[in-house]
C-alpha cells in the first residue's frame, strides 16, 4: 500500500497535469504585461512558501520527512508547476514571434 507521502505526490501530480494545458492556453492569450504580472504573482507566492519551508528546516522540523508537512510539500510542487507554466507560455510566445513570416 502506498504511503501517505506517495499518495500526496500522486494527487498533486494529477492536479498539475489536469490544469497545465488549460493554464498554459490561458497564459498564451495574455499580452506581455499581463503575462509578466502572472509570473511575478506566482513567483511571489512560491517564494513565500519556500521561505516557510526553509524556516521549518532551520528550526529543526525536518519537513521533508515529517508527514504533517506533506501538504506544504504538495503546495510547493503545485506552485512550482504553475510558475513553470508561465515560463513555458513565454517561451512559446517568443518562439512564435521569431517564426512570423517576414514582410
Amino acid at each position: 500500500m502506498p504511503s501517505s507521502s506517495t499518495e500526496n505526490r500522486e494527487v498533486v501530480n494529477s492536479i498539475i497535469n489536469s490544469v497545465t494545458q488549460l493554464d498554459r492556453d490561458a497564459l498564451r492569450r495574455l499580452d506581455p504585461e499581463r503575462l509578466s504580472a502572472q509570473f511575478d504573482a506566482r513567483l511571489e507566492l512560491e517564494d513565500y512558501f519556500h521561505a516557510l519551508w526553509e524556516h521549518l528546516k532551520a528550526s529543526g522540523e525536518r519537513p521533508a520527512i515529517r508527514t504533517e508537512y506533506q501538504p506544504l510539500a504538495a503546495v510547493l510542487d503545485l506552485l512550482t508547476g504553475l510558475s513553470e507554466n508561465v515560463m513555458f507560455a513565454d517561451c512559446v510566445k517568443q518562439r512564435d514571434l521569431h517564426h512570423l513570416p517576414q514582410r
